[in-house]
């Protein structure tokens, strides 16, 4: 029967067979059963129902409680007695009544695994037996200056969970960077190095309860080196001049870095509350141009993100021989050059190149030199704008950047 409520999810999700989703799938599950019951699971939990991870006991009646009521039902006798009629009956021929031998052997494998069962489940820190709401957690988190890097103070109790839970801060999106901490302290401290919009989380037995939105403002436009690990900031002077901001290879020098010899990423962040600036009602124009191709880098490219709520819509121009390598994303939609025709973001960066981003009527349009070269659905729920990031390969320049809504300018650069 447990295989069965499996199939009916898989049904109602309309994602396929759960042997092919990814860990994102399952968290968006959790997340989906949160939202329909205020009741958690985790994704391990998840992921073992599906077969994906080791069972280390038997789901509880208190896992299968709640995923019966993701599907509608009080619970899990309901959608038991709900489903009979939907499962085979097993008959059993009179020609091939069992032996009384195979019965004995039969009855010793059953009192086995009955044992086994009870064992197996004490041993597993009652963590299955657990159900948390998101009311049973307090988590917050304040930054405590405007300039970067910056330092988050988190908050936090998480004194309802078992003994033995482990207890996580999660800074954003990242599972790579959660740090374990004592349920029974309150107050734990990270370094954001990067602008941007964060959902920290805290994770209780790999379980997301409580989430904090965080914005990391840039002060006015930074430029900075980007590293494997942390950030190189660039002094004003090596970026900002009378017409707009430039990162030069000769600027770069000074701190060591030659993109001649070695590939290098730059960036320029603009990160900020726009105020009254929404996904489904926007637009975006902007100027840009890489201005290095010489040594390690074959291929100009630029990239543009422009950063909401819920993530990134990334667009990526390049040489137009070098398309096959670009890639965009948007809304959860990933583009994959080496599948699509993304022709026309393949530019010639010998002069400046137009870029300007449209959003209307749930659609958002992508022109380059004023022609519409591609199109992304936008779903209905607005997300608040937040920032614009441009990466260039070597270096590159940007003359303008500039916001609109149905009401007007909401930003200029000034440049």
């Amino acid at each position: 029967m447990k295989d069965h409520l499996v199939r009916c999810i898989e049904t109602n999700l309309g994602w396929g067979s759960g042997d092919t989703w990814s860990n994102k799938d399952f968290e968006e599950l959790s997340e989906r059963i949160f939202n329909t019951t205020n009741k958690r699971l985790s994704v391990t939990t998840l992921k073992r129902i599906w077969g994906r991870a080791e069972w280390v006991a038997n789901p509880s009646v208190a896992t299968l409680d709640i995923l019966s009521e993701f599907l509608g039902h009080k619970d899990w006798r309901e959608f038991v007695s709900a489903n009979k009629q939907e499962l085979p009956e097993q008959k059993i021929s009179k020609k091939s009544k069992p032996s009384k031998i195979w019965i004995l052997v039969l009855s010793l494998v059953l009192i086995g695994s009955f044992f086994a069962f009870f064992w197996r489940t004490d041993s597993n820190d009652d963590k299955e037996a657990s159900v948390y709401t998101s009311e049973d957690f307090a988590f917050n988190g304040e930054s405590v200056t405007t300039g970067l890097p910056n330092s988050v103070v988190f908050t936090y109790d998480a004194s309802v969970a078992n003994e033995k839970a482990k207890i996580e801060i999660q800074q954003d999106w990242d599972e790579r960077k959660r740090v374990v901490v004592d349920k029974e302290d309150s107050v734990s401290t990270s370094i954001y190095y990067w602008p941007g919009y964060f959902k920290s989380k805290l994770v209780v037995d790999d379980s997301i309860v409580k989430e904090k939105d965080l914005l990391i403002p840039s002060p006015d436009w930074l430029g900075t080196i980007e590293t494997d690990s942390l950030p190189i900031y660039l002094d004003k002077e090596d970026y900002r001049n009378e017409n707009g901001l430039t990162i030069e290879s000769e600027a770069l020098k000074k701190y060591g870095i030659d993109p001649r010899t070695k590939r290098t990423a730059v960036g320029l962040y603009q990160v900020r509350d726009f105020g009254e600036l929404y996904t489904n009602d926007f637009e975006m124009t902007t100027t840009l141009r890489n201005d290095f191709k010489s040594g390690k880098s074959l291929c100009q490219v630029a990239q543009v993100m422009i950063m909401h709520e819920d993530g990134p819509v990334v667009l990526t121009l390049a040489d137009k021989g070098c398309i096959s390598d670009i890639s965009l994303y948007a809304f959860e939609k990933s583009i994959d050059g080496k599948k699509t025709d993304l022709s026309g973001f393949g530019v010639d960066f010998a002069d400046f190149v137009k870029l300007k981003c449209v959003s209307k009527n749930q659609k958002l349009d992508i022109l380059i030199n004023n022609k519409v070269i591609f199109s992304f659905d936008v779903p209905k729920t607005p997300k608040k704008i937040i920032g614009i990031n441009f990466h260039f390969e070597g270096g590159g320049s940007v003359q303008n950047v500039e916001f609109k809504n149905d009401g007007g300018v909401v930003y200029t650069s000034g440049f």
